[in-house]
C-alpha cells in the first residue's frame, strides 16, 4: 500500500506541441543531484502494452487498472483544494492510496477483467504512455531534497513525470507531481518540491481547469462522466 500526495494536469496534443515542457522536464536542474544520478529519459511500458483502465462510471475517486502484469487499485483519500504554485500555476492537490497486486494467481483471477468485449461487462479504456520521470529523495531528518536516478528506490521522496498519452487516435500530455509517504510532515516538502521545479517552467501555463486525477480525466476523455 502506498499513500501519496499529488497534483496533476492534462494538456491536449502530443509532447511535440509543447517544446518548452519537453525541454523543461529533460533539462531543468533546480535541485541538487546525487553524483550517481543518471540523465532523465523517455521510456514506454516494459511489456510495450497500453495500461488498461476499468471505468467506474460517475466516480472520479477510484482508479482500477492492469499495468505490466499488476492489478493496481487507487482510491481518493481526501481533496486538499486548489493550490497556487510559484504565483503562476494552479492545481488541485489530493491524497491517494494505491494497492498493487501481482503474481500468477492475480493474473489468473483478474487479467480477463481488462479484456475488451463486444457487449456487456465493464467499460475498458486502453491508454498508451511514454514518460519522462524525475525522482527525488527527501531526508526525513533534515528535510533536504536530492535528485536521484529514476530507477533508484527511496522510502521517502517524490516524482515529477511528464507523460505523452494516446487514447484511441487522440494525443494528450500530463504533468504530475507526487510525494510519498503521505504523513503529517509531507505537505510542506511537497510544496517545496513542486515550487522548485515549476519555477523553471516557462511557456506553459498549468491552470486549475486542466488539473484533475487520472480517473477524472478518463471519465471526461472517454465520455463517461
Amino acid at each position: 500500500m502506498l499513500a501519496s500526495q499529488e497534483v496533476r494536469w492534462f494538456l491536449k496534443g502530443p509532447i511535440k506541441a509543447y517544446p518548452d515542457l519537453k525541454s523543461w522536464v529533460e533539462t531543468s536542474d533546480p535541485i541538487k543531484k546525487r553524483e550517481t544520478a543518471l540523465p532523465p529519459k523517455w521510456t514506454g511500458r516494459l511489456d510495450d502494452k497500453p495500461d488498461a483502465y476499468l471505468i467506474v462510471p460517475d466516480h472520479p475517486d477510484m482508479g482500477i487498472k492492469w499495468r505490466e502484469g499488476q492489478l493496481q487499485i487507487k482510491g481518493l483519500q481526501s481533496a486538499l483544494g486548489t493550490q497556487l504554485f510559484t504565483g503562476r500555476h494552479k492545481g488541485k492537490v489530493e491524497r491517494w492510496i494505491k494497492w498493487s497486486y501481482q503474481g500468477a494467481l492475480i493474473k489468473q483471477a483478474f487479467s480477463r477483467w481488462f479484456e475488451k468485449t463486444e457487449a456487456g461487462g465493464p467499460v475498458i479504456v486502453e491508454v498508451s504512455k511514454t514518460r519522462c520521470l524525475r525522482k527525488v529523495r527527501m531526508d526525513p531528518q533534515t528535510g533536504d531534497i536530492q535528485e536521484v536516478s529514476a530507477e533508484h528506490l527511496v522510502d521517502r521522496g517524490g516524482n515529477l513525470e511528464v507523460t505523452e498519452l494516446s487514447l484511441g487516435n487522440r494525443s494528450f500530455c500530463s504533468v504530475a507531481f507526487e510525494t510519498f509517504p503521505d504523513d503529517s510532515e509531507m505537505h510542506g516538502a511537497f510544496t517545496r518540491f513542486v515550487n522548485a521545479f515549476l519555477q523553471k517552467l516557462h511557456g506553459v501555463e498549468l491552470v486549475e481547469s486542466n488539473s484533475m486525477s487520472y480517473p477524472a480525466w478518463l471519465l471526461e476523455a472517454a465520455g463517461h462522466n
